[in-house]
C-alpha cells in the first residue's frame, strides 16, 4: 500500500512540473522605461568694456625775450616730442598757449590737436592742428612781457575764457592738466615790502584754492594736475620756478596723488631729460569701465518645449559669492518670456546684446547690472504616458501589466484597456497637470491604454508579460 502511495505522488507532481512548462511557454514581456527629468544649468554674467577717458591738457609755454635763446629753443623741440607719449588709450585734447599773449590773439584761437574731432563744438571756428602741422609747428615766437609773470591767473583765463565760449575743449568731468613751461616765476603772490620781495602764503593759497575748485561743480573735473617744467636751480640765466613747483607739489599732495612721489609733478627745467614728463599721468589716468545694465537675460538655448516652463529657478549671484534666489514676479522679479530671436538684453548704456533663445523678462529690482552673474536652473518637462505598446497581438487573459512592479488590473477606469493595432500612435497623454504632448512621441504596435490613476511618468519602468495570440 505504501509503494501505490509513493508511485500516485511521483505522478502527480510530473503532471504539476508539465503543467507549468505549459503555462510559462511562449510568453513575452514588453518593457518601457520612461526618460528621467533631465536638469540643466547655465551660468552667464554680466559684461563691461572700456572706455578712453576724457584727457584735456593745457600748454602755457614762456615766450618771453628769454626764451628765445638757443637753449630754450631746443627745450620747445623736446617739449614737442613729449606730446607722442601723451597715451594713445586717451580721449584727448591737447591746447597749445602762450604765456603772453600778444596784439590780436583769441584765447580760443591757439593749436590744439584733437584725438576725435567730434568731441569740440564749433570746430571751423578752432585752430585744429593735423599730426604734420604739428611737426612744424614753431611753439609761439616772442610776445610782449614785463618783469611779472602770472602763469597761474593765465591758465585759468585760458580754461575759463573757452568754457564761456562753449567750445567744449575743456569738457565737465575729463582730467584736466595744465603743462607750465617757463624759464622764470610766477610773481603773483611775491610782494615788496621795503624793497625786499616776500612770498605772501595767502595770495598764493588763494590762487590754490582756484584751482583746486575744478574738481567741483561746475566743471567737476575727473583729476586735476598742475605740471610745472621749470628750474629747480639756477641755470642758463634762468630763474627758479619757486612758485610754480610749490603749486605742482602741493596740489599733488592735497588732492591726495600718489603715482609721482619723486618728482610731485614738478620737472627740472635745468635737466634736459623731458622724456618722461607724461609717464606718471599715463600710468595714473585709468580706461573708464563702463557696465552693463540687463533687463532680459537668456537662461537656455533649448526649445520651449524642451524645458518646464513652470520650474525655472534663477539666483542671482554677486563677486563675492553671495547668492539670491530671484522670485517669478511681474513687479520685482522675472518673467518667462519663452523662445526669442534676436531679443535684446542691455537696457544701459544702449539697448544691445541681442540673444536667441529662452528668454526671461527682469522686473524692477531683479534686474542685473555688473558684475553680477545668474545661474538659471532648468528641467526638461514632466511628461505622462498612457499606452503601452506591445509587438505581437496578445492574448488577453495572459495580459500582467506591472508599473514599477506593482500589477495593475485590467479596468476602463484606473487600469489598463485593449485597443489593439495603431499604425502611429502618440503614447503621450497631458495627465493631471496637463502638461504637453508634444513634441509626440509615436509608437507602432498593438496598444495597451491605461486609464485614470495607470497612467505613468517619468522615470518610471513598465513591464507587460502576454502571450500572443495562437494562430
Amino acid at each position: 500500500m505504501q509503494n501505490l502511495k509513493l508511485i500516485y505522488a511521483v505522478i502527480l507532481t510530473l503532471l504539476v512540473s508539465c503543467g507549468e512548462e505549459v503555462l510559462t511557454q511562449n510568453t513575452q514581456q514588453a518593457s518601457y522605461v520612461a526618460g528621467d527629468i533631465a536638469s540643466f544649468e547655465l551660468n552667464t554674467c554680466s559684461q563691461m568694456h572700456f572706455e578712453k577717458p576724457p584727457v584735456d591738457i593745457l600748454y602755457i609755454i614762456d615766450n618771453s625775450g628769454s626764451t628765445l635763446a638757443s637753449s630754450f629753443q631746443a627745450i620747445k623741440s623736446e617739449i614737442q616730442n613729449t606730446v607722442s607719449t601723451i597715451s594713445n588709450e586717451f580721449d584727448y585734447h591737447v591746447y597749445f598757449a602762450p604765456l603772453n599773449s600778444s596784439s590780436g590773439d583769441t584765447i580760443s584761437g591757439y593749436p590744439l590737436l584733437l584725438s576725435n574731432p567730434d568731441t569740440v563744438n564749433g570746430i571751423s571756428n578752432l585752430n585744429v592742428l593735423s599730426p604734420t602741422e604739428f611737426s612744424s609747428f614753431s611753439m609761439f615766437g616772442q610776445a610782449t612781457g614785463n618783469n611779472s609773470e602770472l602763469g597761474f591767473e593765465r591758465a585759468q583765463n585760458i580754461i575759463n575764457q573757452n568754457r564761456v565760449e562753449g567750445n567744449n575743449i575743456f569738457r565737465d568731468g575729463a582730467n584736466t592738466i595744465v603743462v607750465m613751461i617757463s624759464n622764470g616765476d610766477d610773481t603773483q603772490s611775491n610782494i615788496n615790502i621795503g624793497g625786499n620781495i616776500v612770498f605772501d602764503s595767502n595770495v598764493f593759497n588763494g590762487i590754490k584754492n582756484n584751482l583746486k575748485a575744478y574738481k567741483s561743480a561746475p566743471m567737476n573735473a575727473e583729476s586735476f594736475r598742475f605740471i610745472s617744467l621749470v628750474a629747480h636751480s639756477t641755470c642758463n640765466g634762468w630763474v627758479k620756478g619757486t612758485n610754480y613747483k610749490r603749486m605742482s607739489n602741493e596740489l599733488y599732495t592735497e588732492l591726495g596723488y600718489s603715482d609721482n612721489p619723486n618728482s610731485k609733478d614738478s620737472y627740472d627745467l635745468c635737466s634736459g631729460n623731458y622724456t618722461h614728463l607724461f609717464t606718471a599721468v599715463n600710468n595714473s589716468i585709468r580706461q573708464i569701465l563702463v557696465g552693463h545694465k540687463y533687463d532680459h537675460w537668456k537662461i537656455s538655448s533649448a526649445q520651449s518645449s524642451s524645458i518646464q516652463e513652470d520650474d525655472v529657478i534663477l539666483t542671482l549671484v554677486k563677486p563675492n559669492g553671495t547668492q539670491t534666489t530671484i522670485p517669478a514676479d511681474p513687479t520685482n522679479g522675472f518673467e518667462y518670456l519663452g523662445y526669442k530671436v534676436n531679443q535684446p538684453t542691455r537696457y544701459e548704456p544702449s539697448v544691445g546684446e541681442p540673444v536667441t533663445g529662452l528668454v526671461v523678462k527682469l522686473n524692477g529690482t531683479a534686474r542685473v547690472e555688473y558684475p553680477d552673474c545668474i545661474s538659471a536652473k532648468t528641467r526638461t518637462p514632466t511628461e505622462y504616458f498612457g499606452y503601452i505598446t506591445l509587438p505581437k497581438d496578445p492574448d488577453l487573459t495572459t495580459i500582467e501589466v506591472k508599473i514599477d512592479g506593482v500589477k495593475v488590473e485590467q479596468s476602463p477606469t484606473n487600469g489598463w484597456s485593449y485597443l489593439g493595432w495603431r499604425e502611429v500612435l502618440n503614447i503621450k497623454v497631458p495627465g493631471p497637470t496637463g502638461a504637453s504632448i508634444l513634441p509626440a512621441l509615436n509608437k507602432t504596435g498593438y496598444m495597451l491604454q491605461l486609464n485614470g490613476t495607470a497612467i505613468f511618468t517619468n522615470g518610471q519602468t513598465v513591464n507587460v508579460y502576454y502571450k500572443p495570440k495562437a494562430l
